[in-house]
């Protein structure tokens, strides 16, 4: 059971969890309010959408696995638990399983919603996760995008599936959609930043099934200099959030952005540049997850 457990990577599937919720109880519920919007807190819909999600991410981990028997025997032989406690019959089981609850959850969002639209997303985001698993992850930089793809998907699916459960007059569903473009961008510049690093980590077992990542494809150094690059990006688009939400004096957000958000990046420039072994890649891919979550709870911040 615990490796199930640690196959499902049961942290992460809480994290995206907990977007659902933050984006919803923090950000749609309060705008609502105060424009006084009409809706229902606790929709069975919402924890429909949540669930089915959860589930595509979970069946997209264990496909993953499932298809990295071999590269995992070399770049995370301790984290390998397809083949060794769980036979790979069985997770592809699993797998399969979650695919189809989350294909009748999202079937039933589009009737209880009298729209396809939640239907064709979520089902895209089922056939995107199968595809890189099997695919898209050994060819060059699609695999990071794709992935990434998904993390900022996941935040603007959130509100595309909102707005068919209800109708938002345009002022606040104009305010509800800039904060999601902005926290959209952020995740999939992270998310990118996150997949280069692991792939970093995993050179060695990358080789064994010819993926052509980009430090296979371009070497290490340049792939450093990608990730400072895609940082400095990051790093100027929140300076420039920081500066909008001055005019609102938001100022705990801008506190936390820098101190949960900013420093650590900047940090991380400075891990990387020492990083040259397969553990430190792991530990700066271990870092810019907090660093995610970090600007995720800036959400929290700004509630107060």
């Amino acid at each position: 059971m615990r490796a199930i457990i640690n196959m499902l990577r049961v942290p992460n599937l809480l994290i995206i969890a907990l977007t659902f919720f933050l984006l919803r109880y923090l950000v749609f519920v309060p705008v609502y309010d105060f424009y006084g919007v009409v809706h229902d807190k606790g929709s069975l819909y919402f924890l429909v959408m949540v669930f089915t999600t959860v589930l595509i991410a979970a069946s997209g981990y264990i496909s993953n696995d499932y298809f990295d028997i071999v590269t995992d025997k070399v770049n995370k032989p301790e984290k390998q638990y397809i083949g060794t406690h769980v036979s790979p019959g069985s997770a592809l089981t699993i797998a399969i399983l979650f695919s189809i609850l989350a294909i009748s959850g999202s079937l039933w969002l589009c009737i209880i919603l009298k729209s396809a639209i939640p239907g064709i997303l979520l089902f895209t985001a089922l056939i995107a996760a199968w595809w890189y698993a099997i695919q898209l992850k050994k060819s060059f930089i699609w695999g990071n995008i794709a992935v990434s793809c998904m993390s900022a998907g996941t935040i603007a699916m959130a509100w595309v599936i909102e707005k068919q459960n209800l109708i938002v007059p345009s002022k606040p569903s104009g305010i509800i959609t800039l904060i999601i473009v902005a926290v959209s961008i952020f995740a999939f510049l992270l998310s990118v930043m996150r997949e280069i690093v692991k792939d970093l980590e995993d050179m060695e077992g990358d080789r064994l099934i010819n993926c052509r990542s980009l430090p296979i494809v371009k070497g290490v150094s340049t792939t450093k200099h990608v990730l400072i690059l895609i940082e400095i990006i990051l790093l100027g688009m929140l300076i420039i959030t920081q500066i909008f939400l001055a005019n609102f004096s938001a100022y705990l957000s801008i506190l936390w952005l820098l101190a949960g958000v900013e420093i650590p990046l900047v940090y991380f420039s400075v891990l990387l540049k020492r990083a040259t072994t397969k553990i430190s890649f792991h530990q700066l891919s271990s870092f810019l997850k907090y660093i995610m979550l970090g600007g995720l709870l800036t959400l929290l911040a700004g509630q107060f």
